[in-house]
């Protein structure tokens, strides 16, 4: 078993005494691991080191608002099944917090509320945490769910072999996938979703009027498997109404819209969640792409084979590790959210035909809702884009004009209503 312990540099420097390594190795009661002093200027080390070292389980000892959230999206990213250990983090400004006036104008208020929130957003992300007191842990139960907190005043040792058989609550993913003909391209994306995916989901076909054979496909399919839905629509409802479909019957507590014309990679799921779980204010993540706009997209050259794209997906992986990237908006074409999240910002706008400008409108709903958007950088999906179009003789182009008159409508005159309301003299 590979245990490694994660220990702030600066400890290295004042010392981590006998005593403390003492009551640290008796109370996970394990003689043998490794040490590895990190810090904000050693991480391309840290992962050099970890991939060589393949651990299984990281014991991070001490962490606070400076220290350890990179480490523990480097974890996250290079090793997505390994197991993380909080070792009495630095709960100071959580404690604190919790005792100000709550005044989002005070500047002090606000400090500590950024730290409280980088040190939970920390804390999340582990199976256990071990802290030390009672009322840290009442805190932390208050704040995180699905995470495992004990106390090192209660006297219970943590088995290290348990470690390995804690599973963090994993919350269900509802996969909604629109078909409408390209039967070769649905075939494509599923044998990859197959391969790649050992994260609990449902998947849920939304097919808009298939003449190709689809329908009977997805049928077979259902017969083998008990984690398929299918609604079968006459007509191409277009993006918008046809997820909403999809989302009203989903019951999981993840919704993720993924086009059919995609190929998947290794971790896609596991590191797209933990990005989102990353941060408790992050309401909608996409990946890294080939055919996007924006901030989504690297450039890929190879094959189009799931060999080729799987190994650039590893590469662009080590190379972006914990690279989560807050931007203003992401393509529909794989965009995972949290059920809150659509149960305050709603579902997607139906009038949004084919034709686009449906996502765009949702990530500024979002945004105007509080939440985050961001990049998975560390994951690479393949899209083939445009397919829905072409294939089905749609004018994509004029399409395309109709949506964005809709969208701009939309939200120039949502800008004025704003104007006009506001009192005179200010905001």
């Amino acid at each position: 078993m590979h245990i490694l312990f994660l220990y702030p540099l600066y400890r290295k420097d004042i010392g981590v005494d006998d005593k403390q390594q003492s009551e640290i190795k008796k109370f996970f009661n394990i003689d043998n691991f490794e040490i590895f002093y990190y810090d904000n200027t050693n991480l391309v080390e840290f992962k050099k080191f970890i991939l060589e070292k393949n651990f299984e389980i990281f014991i991070l000892c001490f962490p606070e608002a400076r220290f350890g959230l990179r480490e523990v999206q480097t974890i996250k990213s290079l090793l997505p099944k390994a197991k993380i250990v909080m070792y009495c983090p630095e709960l100071k400004f959580v404690e604190d917090f919790y005792g100000l006036t709550t005044d989002l104008s005070d500047e002090i208020y606000n400090l500590y509320k950024i730290k409280k929130d980088i040190i939970l957003n920390i804390c999340c992300q582990s199976e256990i945490i071990i802290v030390e007191t009672e009322y840290q842990k009442e805190l932390l139960n208050k704040e995180l769910n699905g995470v495992k907190i004990i106390t090192k005043s209660s006297q219970e040792m943590v088995d290290i072999n348990n470690i390995l058989n804690t599973v963090k609550t994993q919350k269900k993913v509802s996969i909604i996938m629109l078909t409408f003909n390209q039967l070769a391209d649905t075939k494509q994306a599923l044998e990859s979703l197959f391969k790649t995916t050992q994260y609990p989901y449902e998947l849920i076909f939304i097919d808009n009027g298939s003449k190709d054979g689809t329908i009977k496909y997805l049928e077979k399919l259902k017969e083998d498997r008990s984690d398929i839905k299918i609604i079968q629509n006459d007509i191409n409802l277009g993006f918008a109404k046809a997820n909403n479909q999809g989302i009203k019957v989903a019951t999981g507590e993840y919704i993720l819209l993924l086009n059919n014309d995609v190929i998947l990679t290794n971790f896609w799921l596991e590191r797209m969640i933990n990005c989102l779980e990353s941060d408790m204010g992050i309401g909608l993540v996409g990946p890294c792409t080939n055919h996007a706009v924006g901030q989504q997209v690297v450039n890929y050259e190879l094959k189009k084979n799931f060999s080729d794209i799987n190994k650039f997906a590893e590469i662009l992986a080590i190379k972006n590790v914990g690279k989560w990237v807050e931007t203003h908006r992401i393509i529909g074409f794989c965009m995972l959210m949290k059920r809150e999240l659509i149960e305050k910002v709603g579902l997607l706008d139906e009038q949004f035909g084919p034709g686009g400008y449906e996502d765009y409108d949702y990530c500024l709903r979002v945004l105007l809702a509080g939440y985050k958007i961001v990049i998975a950088s560390d994951v690479f999906i393949y899209h083939i884009g445009g397919r829905g179009y072409s294939k089905n003789n749609l004018d994509y182009n004029s399409l395309r004009i109709q949506n964005f008159k809709l969208f701009v409508d939309k939200w120039c005159n949502k800008s004025l209503q704003i104007l006009e309301f506001m009192p005179d003299g200010g905001i």
